[in-house]
């Protein structure tokens, strides 16, 4: 058996492929996928300015 294969929902929860709930639901997947990156994205951003300004305030502060 293929990971590939597998069907990520159950036929309850996914219905026919060509519905517009089909879509709506893909979409709404791609949408709160897409939100997760930028607020991760926003995160490792912050976390990577305050390492740059740590390192630095720590180069100017030994220098003096």
């Amino acid at each position: 058996m293929n990971l590939l294969s597998l069907p990520i929902a159950c036929a309850t929860c996914l219905p026919d492929p060509n519905s517009a709930e089909a879509n709506a639901q893909g979409l709404a997947f791609l949408v709160m996928l897409s939100a997760l990156a930028l607020i991760f994205s926003i995160l490792f951003y912050t976390i990577f300015s305050f390492a740059r300004r740590q390192r630095q305030f720590s180069d100017v502060s030994s220098a003096a």
